[in-house]
């Protein structure tokens, strides 16, 4: 377990309040919508009714020219310290950008890592003294690691790697397992270290992150949890702990919620990527994540995989709820407090 790598998230360089106000600057953001080729989309269960909004041409980003190879990259490496650490970074930059009443409520609260490699989960909860914490599993930070180098190798060459994992996955790995990798030689060695694949894998796999741990930061600043109140946060967990934290966590969510914390959370994601200064962040990581496990549940309709997809909801219902918060956001120049809100449809 990695018990500092998150603390004091790093809030150098991020605006401490408020969401960007009407007519924010919006160039750069690249539409959602990236290539799904390959993935199967029939026998989903049916989406609920979401009021869409028109939505931008998508656009075909012009791909460089290559540079050198990259022959030491953290992703292609799957280097675990390295993980951990950007996951700290891209918590910081959620937290920062906050607006800051809900930034009060979870200002200085730790981020752990759980190094159990079977489970895939990220989660917010409190520990025994009722002190908030936010957890991550190295299962989770290998996932997003791989799919955003297979997703990246497809956009520069054509590829379908993502679908070819999707398989893999599909016909081997097994719940509580450790998770499966591709074999060696997956990806052709030189496309593998090629610099504008290795470029584009880094924004893929921030956005995936900033999802991911947007979501669940959101449980605690929404209420959900109980535990976040400004008051610090937890002193330490053992990795014995996670998993009896993380059963403790798992009844307190119901679905509302859930879809709550993907709104509030692509809200954040958003605003903390039109901060950044190379790359901004955009709903595409989210759009990756949840198409890739739409398309894991199809092909493993007999077992569940992972146990996160027990207390979310089906990503065939979260996807429109994704696309129409960024769409609004981006209407309303980041100003997100307006009146949109999605029916209940869970009927709790």
């Amino acid at each position: 377990m990695q018990g500092g790598y998150g603390q004091n998230y790093p809030q150098q360089g991020y605006p401490q309040q408020g969401y960007p106000q009407q007519g924010y600057p919006q160039q750069g953001y690249p539409q959602q919508g990236y290539p799904q080729q390959g993935y199967p989309q029939q026998g989903y269960p049916q989406q609920p009714t979401v009021p869409q909004t028109p939505q931008p041409a998508p656009q075909v980003p012009q791909v460089p020219p290559a540079g050198l190879p990259v022959t030491n990259d953290p992703l292609n490496d799957i280097n675990f310290d390295w993980l951990r650490n950007e996951a700290g970074v891209v918590m910081g930059a959620l937290v920062g950008s906050l607006a800051a009443g809900n930034q009060s409520k979870v200002n200085g609260i730790p981020f752990f890592s759980d190094p159990a490699g079977g489970d895939v989960n990220a989660f917010a909860g409190c520990d025994d003294q009722g002190l908030p914490f936010m957890a991550v599993t190295d299962g989770l930070l290998e996932m997003q690691a791989q799919m955003a180098q297979l997703k990246a190798t497809d956009e520069i060459f054509g590829t379908h790697k993502l679908d070819d994992y999707l398989r893999l996955l599909a016909q081997n790995q097994r719940e509580g397992q450790p998770l499966v990798r591709p074999p060696a030689g997956f990806i052709d060695a030189v496309q593998h270290t090629d610099s504008r694949k290795v470029a584009r894998q880094h924004q893929i796999f921030d956005e995936q992150l900033a999802f991911v741990l947007g979501h669940e930061l959101a449980h605690h600043y929404l209420g959900h949890t109980g535990c976040a109140n400004g008051q610090g946060g937890s002193r330490g967990l053992n990795p014995a702990d996670f998993g009896r934290m993380l059963r403790k966590v798992a009844p307190i969510f119901n679905q509302p919620n859930e879809i709550a914390c993907d709104v509030a959370g692509v809200n954040n994601l958003l605003t903390a990527g039109s901060k950044q200064q190379a790359y901004r962040w955009t709903e595409g990581g989210a759009l990756i994540t949840l198409n890739f496990f739409k398309s894991l549940d199809q092909l493993t309709p007999a077992h569940v995989v992972f146990a996160f997809e027990l207390s979310h909801p089906h990503p065939s219902i979260r996807l429109p709820i994704v696309q129409q918060t960024a769409n609004t956001w981006r209407l309303t120049g980041g100003a997100t407090g307006g009146g949109f809100q999605f029916p209940n449809i869970f009927g709790q």
